[in-house]
Formats: structure tokens, C-alpha cells, sequence
């Protein structure tokens, strides 16, 4: 959002200050006055900057939302990067997904990206910014998938657009997953991967 060379600009402090907040309270607990009093700033200057409350949450949203969609395509990139096989490939993505620790980073990262996704279905203010983040986000995992079928990592019998699709629901499945003890045992998404690139059970 800034760079080393550029002081923070106003509405760069406010959506990172309501970041902070949005990361570990829901948005119903926000209160703009918590925001003012964290950076010195009046709610004469917030509404100026967002027009309303709801504008400075939609705005924080998008840009927690970029950048989680981000740190998926790294992870995914990384996974692409260090695969010799279909196995191997489905190991490393499939550990991304299955971390026992419901507090790391991947978890989080999982966790809001539904959130957001969800908010953004039923908020007008929010949806079309959010498509237009979602759109990039896909289309960059496509041609990473695409790649994939290229070297043979996954099947060809699906294009990489369709393995895009799929992936991203079993990213968002995994999110909800999280909250339960439903599918505590983590074998059960590695098979489901090795089952899905086509995986021998010789190759295990």
C-alpha cells in the first residue's frame, strides 16, 4: 500500500488501522471511535476519506482480501516450484491446506478468505470491487494450473481453469472445515487430492 520512499497517506493509516481490528473482531464490533482514537483522527476526516463507516470496512476488507489472495499464489506457486511428481504436488499443496494448527497463518488466511467471499455475496457496496480481485486472483492460478497439466503434475482431463475451480472450493470447503471437528483427520484430504491428480495407490 506504501512504499520506503512515501510517507503513509491518510486513508493508508485508516484501512490499516481497521485491518488490525477486522483480523480479530467482526465488523459489527468495530467502532469508528476505536478507529479515531488509534490514529489521531477525526470522523469528519473518515467519512471525507470513505463516505461512511461501511466505506471504511469495505475498503479494509478488499485490501485484506488482495492480499491474502496473494499469499495463496505464493503458497501455490512455491508448491509448483518444489514438485517432481503428481504426488509430490498434491503432498505439498495438500499440506497447505491441512495444518493441524488452527492458529497458523494458512488457517487465518483460509478463514477470512471465506469470510470476505461470503460478505461480499450479500453486500452490493462490496461485491463488484471484490469480483474484480477475485477475477485476477483466478485467472493467475489458472495459468499456474495450466502449467501443472503442461509438465504432467495433474491430469489433462481437466483444464487448468477447471482444476482452479476446483482447488479454490476445496480451499474454501477446508475454511469451513476449520471450525469443526468434522474432519479432524487430516488423511482424508491428502487421499481426496491423490485421488483427484490421478494418483496410483502404488505410488504412495
Amino acid at each position: 500500500m506504501t512504499n520506503s520512499n512515501s510517507r503513509p497517506s491518510t486513508s493508508d493509516i485508516l484501512i490499516e488501522a481497521t485491518v488490525r481490528r477486522l483480523w480479530v473482531e467482526d465488523e459489527s464490533e468495530l467502532r469508528i471511535l476505536d478507529i479515531c482514537q488509534e490514529t489521531n483522527m477525526s470522523t469528519s476526516v473518515i467519512y471525507g476519506h470513505f463516505g461512511s463507516r461501511q466505506g471504511l470496512i469495505d475498503a479494509s476488507l478488499l485490501h485484506i482480501y488482495r492480499g491474502v489472495a496473494e499469499a495463496m499464489i505464493a503458497d501455490l506457486s512455491a508448491a509448483a516450484d518444489t514438485a517432481r511428481s503428481s504426488g509430490s504436488f498434491a503432498d505439498v499443496l495438500y499440506a497447505l491446506l491441512t495444518n493441524p494448527d488452527h492458529e497458523s497463518l494458512g488457517t487465518r488466511n483460509r478463514q477470512m478468505h471465506f469470510r470476505i467471499s461470503a460478505t461480499a455475496l450479500s453486500r452490493p457496496s462490496l461485491r463488484e470491487r471484490f469480483l474484480e480481485i477475485y477475477q485476477e486472483f483466478m485467472e493467475k492460478i489458472t495459468a499456474l494450473y495450466d502449467g501443472l497439466v503442461e509438465r504432467g503434475l495433474l491430469s489433462n482431463e481437466l483444464s487448468g481453469a477447471q482444476w482452479a475451480l476446483f482447488f479454490e472450493g476445496q480451499m474454501l470447503s477446508r475454511a469451513f472445515h476449520d471450525l469443526t471437528s468434522l474432519w479432524d483427520n487430516q488423511s482424508d484430504w491428502l487421499a481426496a487430492a491423490r485421488r483427484m491428480v490421478n494418483i496410483a495407490d502404488a505410488a504412495n
